[in-house]
């Protein structure tokens, strides 16, 4: 008689990151009984500013939050308004426009709220704060294990796992053990400006930015305006320069006034005066950075005991909207791999499982990565943003709106 497989023994699990990815993961293993230990570099759940809105796609970030008993929690707080949208040049002449249009089923939710919502769906203390992982080794028993190396407050010290998952974003500390691999500079320089009480003080912008978001492109310029759900404008200010124009260019960005008068003198003092009052009244918080992301075809060779998912799987520049998307779908896909290679009765190792997870992962990133890399290019060119509508036009017309959610996400 044929003998079963063998009960299968708990791994121990590192999540390195509390992203979106490394939540939801923490939130769908701790459904299924899966211990884990969940390491974060910030001291606490306050300590950064979380950035803008995003929007959820039917088939990746919502499926993931069905899966993980927090759809409905989600809707509570997703604003089906935030879907508008207007695209336009520099000078105000709209070339697409999207406005209430009930709802095309992939909301906006503030990145803090949607991290709020993961955050409270795991018990108290689950997550390590202020653990900083410094480096990843293997272990020295040569069994496929890993030592992670972590700087605490109150020290050092060193733990063994089975898996290391690397959810620590676009400079993950995971990566570099299974590529060479490091993101490159994806020619966008960027300031993260915000103006809020736009309602009450600045009424004019908040109308022409509405409910949703108004994209403005030309010259190799955007200006992205984004309604976030406490009343406030996020714009994002941007421009195709070489890498080191941020710190070549001579202006001191932490001085608000000179960082200001620098874009409207400079580069975009040919823009409609109403989009120019998107960079004039933003509030003195602004913060440069350079936007940088992986090859579209990145992919590394599967070794036993480490796997990557969101940015470190896939860093790709904001043009698509599907970063974290893809983060939270990976953790669902991977969830399910753990669960899988942990059945009693399976023939699967967490080896096998990990590597057909990747496989598909990396297949579907790839097309993402792609799309975002398009978008970026038709966005920068000198006649944008003609040829972006006409290209999403097309897309709509050969393949319709987004698939819905399939029925088994479970």
């Amino acid at each position: 008689m044929a003998s079963s497989a063998p009960a299968a023994t708990t791994p121990r699990i590192a999540i390195i990151g509390a992203g979106p990815g490394g939540l939801v993961l923490a939130r769908l293993l701790h459904l299924a009984s899966i211990p884990f230990s969940l390491y974060e570099a910030e001291p606490s759940r306050t300590s950064r500013e979380q950035g803008g809105s995003l929007d959820l796609h039917e088939e990746s970030g919502q499926l993931a939050l069905h899966a993980a008993g927090l759809h409905s929690e989600w809707k509570k707080i997703a604003r089906s308004e935030g879907e508008d949208m207007r695209v336009a040049d520099k000078h105000g002449k709209i070339f697409m426009e999207e406005v209430d249009s009930q709802g095309g089923g992939r909301p906006e939710v503030d990145r803090i709220q949607l991290r709020a919502l993961l955050l409270d769906s795991l018990p108290e203390g689950m997550i390590q704060w202020g653990h900083k992982v410094r480096s990843i080794s293997p272990s020295s028993d040569g069994d496929g294990k890993h030592e992670v190396h972590i700087e605490t407050a109150s020290g050092p010290r060193t733990e063994t796992f089975d898996l290391v998952v690397g959810a620590d974003g676009a400079w993950s500390k995971v990566r570099p053990l299974l590529s060479d691999t490091k993101p490159h500079y994806s020619t966008i320089s960027c300031l993260d400006t915000r103006i809020r009480s736009v309602d009450t003080l600045h009424p004019v912008i908040s109308k022409l930015v509405g409910q949703g978001a108004y994209f403005a492109f030309s010259d190799r310029r955007g200006l992205v305006a984004q309604r976030n759900g406490d009343g406030s404008i996020r714009t994002y200010i941007m421009l195709q320069k070489p890498e080191t124009w941020l710190k070549e260019v001579g202006v001191d960005w932490s001085d608000a006034h000179a960082a200001k008068n620098f874009m409207l003198d400079q580069e975009y003092k040919d823009w409609n005066e109403e989009l120019k009052s998107l960079i004039a009244h933003a509030n003195p918080d602004i913060v440069p950075r350079s936007l940088y992301m992986l090859p579209t075809d990145f992919s590394w060779t599967s070794k036993p005991g480490l796997t990557l998912l969101g940015d470190a799987a896939h860093l790709m520049t904001p043009f698509a909207g599907e970063g974290v998307n893809m983060a939270m779908v990976d953790a669902l896909d991977l969830s399910k791999a753990i669960a899988k290679a942990g059945s009693e009765g399976e023939n699967t190792t967490l080896f096998d499982a990990i590597k057909a997870f990747e496989e598909s992962m990396l297949e579907r990133s790839h097309e993402k990565m792609e799309e975002t890399w398009r978008n970026l290019e038709l966005f920068f060119r000198p006649d944008a943003p003609k040829e972006f509508v006409q290209a999403f036009e097309e897309m709509m017309a050969a393949h319709g709106p987004p698939p819905e959610v399939p029925k088994a996400y479970s």
